[in-house]
């Protein structure tokens, strides 16, 4: 078993520090739900339930950030992006009240679809915002 389901890499960095020192945090969290669901069973559950509301206000934390800066730059694509973390949200706050229902959930699941949600985002949309970030610091 590895230690990390995913491996930081500074093909993630969009060249906004405080951004990509949250990207490096959401990989992190991402690792540690790994670890954490790898216990298996009840302990897989408990300790998802436990985590998971940090979690989700971290990730909130995150996305505001991102919308703040996107809003100074004029990014042209808030809306689409800003649904994006919408989405993101509601998927997790659905799979939190599924968790909290079922006696045997799929915790592994969920981390699996945090990894490819992260990566994805980070790797698609969040790249394109980089020139905007870019001329805000000159």
């Amino acid at each position: 078993m590895a230690d990390e389901l995913v491996a930081w890499s500074d093909d993630f960095l969009v060249g906004n520090e405080k951004i990509d020192g949250q990207h490096m945090g959401l990989v992190k969290m991402t690792n540690e739900f790994y670890a954490g669901v790898q216990m298996g069973g009840v302990i897989a559950k408990v300790f998802f339930m436990k985590t998971i509301q940090g979690a989700v206000q971290y990730v909130k934390t995150h996305f505001a950030t991102e919308e703040e800066i996107m809003l100074k730059v004029n990014y042209p694509l808030y809306e689409e992006h800003k649904k994006q973390h919408e989405d993101f949200v509601a998927k997790v706050a659905q799979q939190v009240s599924t968790f909290e229902q079922e006696d045997n959930p799929d915790p592994a699941g969920f981390v699996k679809y945090l990894m490819d949600w992260v990566l994805q985002h980070i790797a698609e949309s969040d790249k394109k915002y980089m020139p905007y970030i870019k001329e805000l610091e000159q």
